[in-house]
């Protein structure tokens, strides 16, 4: 409800207008510089963004890394400083916005969803990170606070890999990567759980099978309207020939795209594992409907002659000859277990049981 309202505060205002969609996670902007080279590394922290600008190195790897999306004239001042169009900040603040990516000739701008797993009800829970790539720079935009980038940072930090000897298109294709990477251990869980489900409606352990099977439709719905715009958009940057771009660096984008592709397959398996057991689950369902009406069958079949008997001796006429017998009532008795062995006999012989 609190997003529906706040986005629907764009409606009527011209395009490039800098509205925040979201909710602010942060109570303050947190804004991070970490500058890099082979040889150096500092990083500076501030709440305000014109701290940062001054400082700015211009022989380095500049990574402005900025946490929370509400404070709308910081995030202006950032655009008016690096001369960002209008259109790229409001996609920027726009937290509903679909995977994208747009070349702008001085800068790329990449728009994607962080996913992860949540503890509580196991859902999946998107939040907007969008990267611009400069010349000299790379600014990143997320949401809220998250952990996601800290192995980027350090191997900056330690020089492990290629991050320190190389540029800020290269540091643009790790903060992607690990995006992405992430998507794999999504994907890698919901198999997990798919086989336990599987498990659990052949062995029949649950009467909760089919809540569990439609939660994961949703999740496998929820990631592939993530992956699928984002697999597009991969492609087409990557036949692109920016200048921003390092050639050398293009074939690491290429690895991205088979990631991509290697998990909308996983999600494309996951949709017919889904269809698969739900089919088997109704057909278990039907099996023990059909058992049960079996049962039922059998039960009622033996009964109908024992109430047939019960009925004609229970009539209110004088001369029924039976009623003055002695031993009538334990004839009667006798007559009705015989009865009752004798179907039982048949039917087991006819498997009904």
């Amino acid at each position: 409800m609190n997003k529906q309202a706040k986005y629907s505060r764009k409606q009527g205002l011209p395009p490039g207008s800098l509205v925040h969609t979201g909710i602010a996670y942060e109570s303050d902007i947190h804004i991070q510089l970490i500058t890099y080279n082979q040889e150096d590394y500092s990083i500076t922290e501030t709440n305000d963004i014109n701290k940062i600008i001054p400082i700015l190195k211009p022989d380095q790897v500049n990574w402005i890394k900025i946490t929370g999306l509400h404070d709308i004239n910081q995030i202006d001042d950032l655009g008016k400083h690096f001369g960002l169009h209008p259109l790229m900040l409001e996609d920027i603040l726009n937290t509903h916005h679909l995977p994208k990516t747009e070349d702008y000739e001085n800068h790329i701008f990449l728009t994607l969803k962080e996913l992860s797993l949540t503890t509580k009800d196991n859902i999946i829970d998107k939040r907007q990170i969008s990267f611009v790539l400069g010349n000299t720079y790379l600014i990143s935009f997320e949401e809220q606070k998250s952990n996601i980038f800290q192995p980027i940072i350090e191997r900056i930090q330690t020089k492990k890999g290629k991050l320190r000897v190389m540029q800020n298109d290269y540091l643009f294709y790790a903060l992607t990567d690990i995006i992405i990477d992430n998507y794999l251990k999504i994907v890698d869980d919901m198999d997990d759980d798919m086989e336990l489900i599987e498990q659990e409606l052949l062995e029949k352990k649950s009467k909760l099978i089919l809540k569990k099977i439609l939660h994961k439709r949703k999740q496998q719905l929820s990631l592939k309207k993530s992956v699928v715009p984002l697999l597009d958009e991969i492609r087409k940057f990557h036949h692109s020939e920016s200048n921003l771009i390092n050639p050398k660096t293009y074939i690491y984008f290429q690895d991205l795209i088979d990631h991509l592709q290697q998990i909308n397959q996983n999600l494309e398996s996951f949709r017919e594992m889904i269809s698969n057991l739900t089919e088997l689950y109704l057909a278990n369902n039907d099996v023990q409907m059909n058992d049960v009406m079996k049962r039922l069958t059998v039960v009622s079949t033996i009964f109908i002659p024992l109430t047939f008997i019960v009925g004609l001796y229970g009539m209110n006429f004088r001369n029924i000859p039976e009623l003055e017998w002695q031993n009538g009532y334990y004839i009667t008795w006798g007559i009705m277990i015989t009865i009752t062995i004798v179907m039982i006999i048949y039917l087991k012989r006819r498997k009904w049981f």
